[in-house]
């Protein structure tokens, strides 16, 4: 597998910074069949897990690649994983406060 720091993008708001999957992770995972969200008003460090990615070749944790507060979640996943197979409009996880 290739180098996890590839898998997330990093989008930097005025208020906010958003977490979404690579393309090149979309390709290395294959279909996303299921995502575990970390709770919103949760804090997250750097590096850490903050949830979970189920796809067709591969389990692998959600690190996330930013510290911060939780803000917003993409509740759409919850019944939509396969969103993350998409565009970057809707390949995000999360938002932490900037």
């Amino acid at each position: 597998m290739s180098d996890k720091k590839n898998y997330y993008w990093v989008k930097k708001g005025e208020h906010t910074t958003r977490i979404g999957l690579t393309k090149e992770a979309q390709e290395t995972l294959g279909d996303v069949k299921y995502v575990e969200l970390p709770d919103l008003d949760s804090e997250i460090k750097q590096g850490e897990s903050s949830g979970e990615i189920e796809a067709q070749k591969a389990v692998v944790e959600l690190e996330s690649p930013v510290s911060g507060k939780i803000v917003k979640v993409n509740d759409k996943l919850n019944d939509n994983p396969e969103l993350l197979n998409g565009t970057e409009k809707d390949a995000w996880f999360f938002e932490v406060n900037n």
